[in-house]
């Protein structure tokens, strides 16, 4: 097959890949930015303080989104071709996204009134518009549609904008209070744009969802939603145990580094994230032996590409360190040194469990493995937390993410074996 050919067959893959890679690229150079110059404003006490409520935020969004971001990717990318059902679709999912982030935004809130302080509550109350904006971002559209080119837009919008009211409104400490409403206009710009391109150029349009589109959507996601619960217990848990554990300093120079290790890994998740749609259909109809193989494949090339640039990122505490001054150098290596795995395997498990697992029809194995490794995490946590602060949290998310790919690897295998039993009447 000749260049020419094979990019007519894999322009839609190579265009989403492309964009997603533009997307993170932007995302990477912004929070190179923003974090050192929020970090220098605020101080990593009050970063910290911000740093907490927005992860409840993400919380809440993570529940709205619920297992949509694949199932339903999953539902538009097999019914593309039919609009009237992906209208159908669309409708059901914002119908029941608006009704999760609803219910999940009560419940925290009445936490919130009962536990925090005011400027805690204040700080809470605006970032509802992250939780309300981004039930309006149908990433899943996007994606099953195999048009990430929109979704790199509205994307895009959304962190310039948020990124230009930050340089241009805080400036001082006191102001730290307001960052989360910045962060909401960023969100809801993104859903104004997300709607204006649903409506335009997919012919969508609103119409009230029935129940019962609701409730298989609900069906369909479950076992993606309960793996996400369980993925969050070790991505994102460590910042709230920090807080518990030894307090909001802890908590600002751990989300200091994590961000800058994410905006690592945003680099080479385009591919798995642009395969997706594909793995879809190809793994619906594909023999199970040429599917696995594809897989690792695309397994040993991730992971040489992976690991040159974890190896970069660990070789760069003093870039990390001019940026952002106030954060030690010694601390600031062996946080580095201790998060580079997560580059390498976060991407990995991206691949071995969303690519493969969930689209070999595995999800019930994919969350399995996830709540051993969350549940590992959190206990991990407990025991060395209070002692070992933020280096006990960058090295329990590592070990999650290698143990957590130990688990799909074996899982794809165990899932090969016993479908190719079935096939040939031997089980």
């Amino acid at each position: 097959m000749d260049l020419r050919s094979y990019i007519k067959k894999y322009n839609r893959i190579i265009e989403n890949f492309f964009s997603i890679s533009l997307l993170n690229s932007i995302s990477q150079i912004i929070s190179f930015f923003l974090v050192p110059y929020l970090v220098a404003i605020l101080g990593f006490k009050t970063y910290g303080a911000y740093e907490f409520i927005y992860r409840i935020a993400l919380y809440l969004v993570m529940f709205g989104t619920y297992g949509f971001r694949f199932s339903v990717t999953r539902q538009i990318s097999i019914n593309r071709d039919n609009r009237a059902e992906v209208n159908r679709i669309f409708n059901a999912a914002i119908g029941a996204r608006l009704l999760l982030s609803s219910v999940a935004a009560v419940i925290a809130g009445v936490g919130v009134f009962m536990l925090m302080d005011a400027d805690d509550v204040l700080m809470y109350l605006f970032a509802l518009g992250i939780v309300f904006g981004d039930v309006f971002i149908p990433v899943w559209l996007f994606q099953g549609m195999e048009q990430m080119r929109y979704m790199t837009i509205v994307n895009v919008v959304s962190k310039i904008v948020f990124a230009v009211l930050v340089f241009i409104l805080i400036r001082e400490e006191g102001d730290y209070i307001y960052i989360l409403i910045l962060n909401s206009c960023g969100y809801i710009a993104a859903g104004v744009l997300s709607m204006y391109i649903a409506f335009r150029h997919y012919g969508l349009y609103f119409a009230v969802p029935r129940w019962s589109d609701i409730v298989e959507l609900l069906k369909d996601g479950w076992h993606i939603f309960v793996s996400n619960i369980g993925m969050e217990l070790y991505r994102n848990s460590n910042v709230f145990l920090l807080r518990v554990l030894v307090g909001e300093t802890a908590v600002g120079i751990y989300g200091a580094v994590e961000k800058l290790v994410k905006a690592g890994q945003s680099i080479i998740n385009a591919l798995p994230m642009a395969i997706f749609p594909h793995a879809s259909r190809m793994f619906n109809d594909g023999d199970m032996r040429d599917n696995v193989a594809k897989l690792h494949k695309m397994l040993r090339m991730s992971f040489m590409l992976l690991a040159v640039v974890a190896l970069v990122f660990a070789c760069s505490p003093r870039l990390v360190v001019w940026m952002m001054p106030k954060l030690d150098y010694t601390v600031a290596k062996y946080l580095m040194w201790l998060m580079s795995p997560v580059i390498v395997f976060g991407c990995m498990n991206y691949i071995a469990g969303i690519v493969g697992l969930v689209n070999l029809g595995a999800s019930k194995l994919f969350e399995r493995n996830i709540w051993i490794v969350g549940v590992m995490s959190v206990s991990l946590m407990l025991l060395f937390g209070k002692e070992y602060t933020y280096y006990a949290a960058a090295a329990v998310w590592s070990i999650a993410e290698i143990l957590l790919f130990v688990l799909c690897a074996f899982s794809i295998e165990s899932v090969k074996n016993s479908k190719l039993k079935r096939a040939d009447g031997t089980d």
